[in-house]
């Protein structure tokens, strides 16, 4: 949830000083990203980015920088200590927070990778794609807690986490299939040639759709369920009605609720399109 709190204390504070904070602004202040001033943050961005990187770059640490970096150490913070463990289990541990984490790399195993590469190949893609399910669905999940903000929410974010999918595809196609090979592998065999410069920029603009569809696909269903709790609750204010709060309250819950589904569903759809574009790369037409 996108700050939920500051969200419903800000409308409050709002509608005590008469103040009229149109829809548009609330959601708007809350999905979109800002640098951080306040704190040990604030002052870093204070003594260090306050100008930018060769006059062009901004280096400012911003609430979704912060969350890319949280949710990259959570990665380090869990899996550091887990691959230990079993690593040092020859029988398999018995703990059961490994245990929790077993089922989840066996699950992108099974679903994400294996399905999509050749058997050979599994291991090696496998450290790419837990870091992406991981680093995804840590993303997601801090969204949901009141305070944090949701990274994956971010154009850029989901469009680097797609650029990276579109350079697996590109290297490991080029890779294995040869550079000639792959660029003259988009177009199926068997095409008339009089069709070929017709069909090969046709080839090009589907293979840069795959990382576009990518990228908007995340962010949208991401952003839409804040969207939603933040007018939910906005309509509490609105209406100034008791039977208005109440079902307000509850269908902010159930959308909360299915948030937690989606964060589950967004990283693992994320993840396995694509193990399925770089695993076709690997093959021509």
């Amino acid at each position: 949830m996108v700050q939920l709190l500051q969200s419903l204390q800000a409308i409050i504070q709002s509608s005590k000083s008469g103040e009229e904070e149109s829809m548009y602004d609330i959601v708007m202040h809350h999905l979109t990203d800002h640098p951080i001033h306040d704190g040990f943050i604030g002052k870093i961005n204070e003594r260090f980015f306050h100008e930018k990187l060769f006059g062009i770059f901004d280096m400012t640490i911003t609430k979704w920088v912060l969350m890319l970096w949280l949710s990259a150490f959570l990665c380090l913070l869990v899996f550091i200590p887990v691959a230990r463990k079993i690593k040092n289990s020859a029988y398999g541990s018995r703990s059961r927070w490994v245990n929790l984490w077993e089922v989840l790399i066996s699950f992108v195993h099974d679903e994400v990778v294996e399905p999509n590469f050749d058997h050979h190949y599994v291991k090696k893609a496998m450290p790419y794609f837990l870091t992406v399910f991981f680093f995804i669905l840590f993303c997601n999940l801090l969204g949901l807690i009141p305070g944090m903000s949701t990274a994956t929410g971010n154009l850029a974010v989901t469009g680097g986490l797609a650029l990276c999918t579109l350079i697996g595809m590109l290297g490991i196609g080029m890779i294995k299939q040869g550079i000639f090979g792959y660029w003259a592998g988009l177009v199926p065999h068997g095409v008339p040639a009089f069709v070929l410069p017709l069909m090969f920029p046709i080839e090009i603009i589907g293979l840069l759709i795959k990382p576009f569809a990518l990228t908007v696909r995340l962010f949208a269903n991401m952003t839409a369920g804040h969207v939603v709790i933040i007018i939910f609750i906005y309509l509490v204010m609105m209406f100034q009605s008791y039977w208005v709060g109440i079902g307000s309250v509850a269908g902010s819950l159930m959308i909360y609720l299915l948030e937690l589904l989606v964060a589950f569903i967004q990283a693992y759809i994320f993840a396995v399109l694509s193990a399925m574009f770089i695993g076709a790369s690997m093959h021509a037409h």
